[in-house]
């Protein structure tokens, strides 16, 4: 069974046979989408490399470090090392390592690193280290953050004259927004680390775009300050937009690129509605659609828009299955959410806060799955799952009790709704 990437038109036509006309999610209008990528981080460095400041900066370093994402983010990465080579073709011998900042996710294939870096895989392959968070004889102790999260890095990343960051910006359903920060927590760090921060995530300020007093970001923020302290570093921070590669690059110190980033992402995802609506349909595009660990992201997108007693449908492939252990076993401890929130209050894991998430969110709205994840599985964890998207409307309908109004959201893991009745 088989459930591909759905396109808008295919999502449009079965609406329509059921004489549903949807409200769509747009682009907010605000980048430029018909600007090729290569010419936006060309403009960016040249930008920054005014008076020679970024050749200077290479030039004077004899090691340096690449710390980049994994496929779990549709950073195009590829892009900013082939600028690198192309335009400072010396800096090849300067580079000790490539670091993929793997957070907790799943080790990547030899094919996923070679998309990752393009063209110059073959000529970095043997640079490559893969972060693995479990291992933590490969972790350093740096201490603990002011809430207590104790801090071990990647051995790997030590050492280097210069750490050139490469991530991508967008909303982040409770760190408010990826990039900058979390290279280096989640990225570089280890499981108690992160599983120590994430747990701030049941926090009611760690949400969506939110970013002062969430308590996930300011662990973060000390956390990569703590790490970067005495370390010379660059920072770029690609920012893109709904169905586009590349809209903007911001340089510079990891505070300042990530500030400036979230400034324009905002532009880009945030996107606004007038009114809430019966069903929301949330569609996960790759890479966010592997798992529903993943997808999940796309729901608490989704809720934004929703009206209590809602549906949310969820549009994706799923096709690795249901992703975290933790998340699932969780979540299928019981049919009473009571006791599974009761667990949670116990003592926090890594994963928990999805399991909480999806539990409040069927205390408002009913939630059903079109995915290759066998609906049986689905029903264990308060999830109507369905292999058509067609199968899926249908049962909507029926539980409505008429035809709902409803918003379809085209890349639900990124497009926030922000309702301009709040």
């Amino acid at each position: 069974m088989g459930v591909p990437m759905a396109t808008l038109k295919q999502m449009m036509k079965v609406l329509n046979d059921y004489d549903i006309e949807p409200d769509i999610l747009g682009k907010s209008g605000d980048y430029n989408s018909g600007c090729p990528p290569m010419e936006s981080i060309v403009k960016s460095f040249d930008e920054f490399n005014k008076n020679g400041k970024l050749s200077s900066l290479i030039a004077s370093k004899g090691h340096i470090c690449f710390i980049i994402n994994d496929r779990n983010r549709p950073t195009p990465t590829h892009l900013v090392i082939e600028y690198f080579f192309q335009r400072f073709p010396f800096m090849k011998s300067k580079v000790d390592v490539i670091v993929i900042a793997t957070g907790t996710h799943k080790e990547p294939t030899d094919i996923e690193i070679s998309e990752i870096l393009g063209d110059e895989y073959v000529r970095l392959k043997e640079k490559v280290h893969i972060h693995r968070s479990r291992d933590i004889d490969q972790h350093e102790y740096f201490g603990e953050t002011k809430r207590g999260t104790p801090l071990f890095f990647d051995k790997r990343c030590l050492g280097n004259d210069l750490i050139i960051m490469i991530n991508s910006v967008e909303p982040h359903y409770f760190a408010g927004f990826t990039g900058g920060r979390k290279s280096i927590l989640p990225g570089i760090s280890s499981y108690q680390t992160i599983e120590k921060n994430h747990s701030y995530s049941l926090d009611p300020m760690s949400k969506t775009v939110q970013l002062d007093e969430n308590p996930v970001h300011e662990d973060m923020e000390e956390a990569c300050d703590l790490f970067l302290k005495d370390r010379e570093h660059l920072s770029i921070q690609l920012i893109q937009a709904p169905g586009v590669v590349l809209t903007d690059v911001k340089i510079g110190d990891v505070g300042g690129s990530f500030e400036r980033a979230v400034n324009v992402a905002k532009r880009n995802f945030c996107l606004p509605i007038r009114k809430k609506y019966d069903m929301v349909i949330s569609n996960v595009k790759e890479p966010m659609n592997k798992t529903l660990y993943q997808s999940q992201k796309a729901m608490e997108n989704g809720r934004l828009a929703l009206k209590d007693g809602g549906i949310l449908l969820l549009i994706s492939s799923m096709n690795e299955g249901i992703g975290q252990e933790k998340f699932w076993d969780l979540l299928t401890m019981s049919e009473d959410v009571d006791v599974i929130l009761e667990r949670i209050d116990e003592g926090y894991e890594l994963g928990f806060h999805k399991a909480a998430k999806i539990i409040q969110l069927t205390k408002m709205a009913n939630i059903l799955v079109v995915s290759e994840i066998d609906p049986v599985l689905l029903d264990k964890g308060f999830i109507h799952g369905f292999h058509t998207i067609e199968s899926a409307v249908g049962r909507a309908i029926e539980m409505f009790g008429s035809r709902p109004d409803t918003l379809l959201i085209p890349d639900g893991s990124v497009s926030v709704p922000m309702y301009e009745g709040e």
